[in-house]
């Protein structure tokens, strides 16, 4: 989807400007990522749970995952997890901004369910990694819990991740 901002023109041609409805999230101070990465031993499991809201104000979430050996990702919708693991905080793409997210998001928790799955993807051998994104973007259903697990098929097993989001209220 593409947001004009027609009071924006370009001084030698006097052309609108267009960006895309994320780039306009970026600066209206409603869009946030997290990236980092962790090393999973050969058959290590790290599952993250995410929270979202009940309210109207939806995430539109994407990522990329990349790994130096086998890995196998999973994204589960109305999983059941208990209290615990790290805290995560998101960060603003907009560094001026003081808007927080709406999602709960904690790192190292412990599954009791697991729910349906809504996204999977495996890949990488022994001696190398590879890489899973999603670009289209999925809005995560509100007052719903989410796991995100990551199972190493590998020794010593780098995996890199960035997850990026904006937070739109409904109109519909």
């Amino acid at each position: 989807m593409w947001q004009c901002i027609s009071s924006n023109r370009d001084a030698t041609t006097n052309a609108g400007t267009i960006i895309d409805y994320a780039h306009y999230e970026v600066h209206s101070g409603s869009h946030y990522y997290i990236e980092g990465f962790t090393t999973l031993g050969n058959g290590a499991a790290l599952y993250v749970g995410l929270w979202t809201p009940d309210s109207t104000k939806w995430a539109h979430f994407t990522w990329e995952i990349k790994s130096s050996g086998i890995l196998t990702t999973k994204l589960w919708e109305d999983a059941q997890i208990s209290t615990g693991g790290v805290s995560v905080t998101p960060i603003n793409n907009d560094r001026n901004s003081t808007k927080s997210s709406l999602l709960s998001i904690n790192s190292a928790v412990t599954v009791l369910t697991s729910g349906s799955v809504i996204s999977q993807a495996s890949w990488g051998s022994r001696t190398a990694g590879g890489a899973h994104s999603r670009e289209d973007e999925i809005i995560l259903k509100q007052d719903t819990v989410y796991l995100r697990g990551f199972i190493s098929g590998a020794l010593s097993n780098i995996v890199s991740f960035k997850v990026v989001w904006y937070e739109h209220t409904n109109k519909a």
